[in-house]
């Protein structure tokens, strides 16, 4: 079932209008009737089933007892690196549940952000994958970040994916956690010492080299399993 999202406080047995963005895809891309019943998601992430009524206005009809996220708060701080994977990596953290992403200019990131263009696309990237798969809340998508911005992304718990005696396994997620993932090349020496000295623990995600974004997906997955 189709979901969106709405930054208005929904009401049993309320009208309301979705954007007209959200009306164009429902109606002229899906080709859906008054008939047909969807899921949208309101600015407190309660979710409701409406159907279309007339000119755009729509109707709640029921609200749904249902939480899709998260026990824990996960924070990816996603160093940049290709468009493509970096997109990829969005979508399915999404859809595996972080709650908010800080895009994150690496000394070593080839990709540079130069413009609001870039996060504008990360936001639509993210909101799409929450609607897929039934998030009650759109993830956050912060400004790239520089090193000196990470300490403002503490959790309980923080991690580095680093070369560690400590494993992935071990990670202790409590009610909120911030891992950081490098770019293609790793991360700077000094770079990385200075993450530790904010207090971001190296944590190992075993003996393979992993790609950037292999490396993101695995944490992430690991993470999940922990806190659901």
């Amino acid at each position: 079932m189709q979901q969106y999202f709405t930054d208005k406080k929904l009401e049993i047995d309320r009208t309301f209008r979705l954007d007209d963005e959200v009306l164009y895809h429902l109606i002229k891309v899906l080709r859906k009737d008054p008939s047909y019943i969807f899921r949208v998601a309101d600015i407190d992430g309660d979710i409701y089933h409406c159907h279309l009524v007339n000119n755009g206005e729509c109707i709640t009809i029921e609200k749904l007892d249902e939480n899709n996220e998260l026990d824990c708060d996960i924070t990816c701080i996603l160093s940049l690196f290709k468009n493509d994977k970096f997109e990829l990596c969005l979508q399915k953290l999404t859809e595996l549940g972080v709650k908010r992403f800080v895009p994150y200019q690496s000394v070593r990131s080839v990709v540079k952000a130069k413009d609001d263009k870039k996060v504008l696309r990360m936001r639509k990237i993210v909101k799409e994958a929450a609607e897929q798969s039934h998030r009650n809340l759109i993830p956050e998508v912060c400004e790239v970040a520089s090193l000196k911005d990470l300490d403002k992304y503490l959790s309980e718990n923080n991690y580095i994916c680093y070369e560690s005696s400590r494993n992935i396994v071990d990670v202790d997620t409590g009610r909120s956690l911030t891992y950081i993932i490098g770019p293609e090349g790793g991360f700077e020496n000094k770079e990385y010492e200075t993450i530790c000295d904010m207090g971001f623990e190296p944590i190992s995600l075993g003996k393979r080299i992993l790609r950037a974004e292999t490396a993101a997906i695995y944490m992430t997955s690991i993470i999940v399993g922990k806190c659901q």
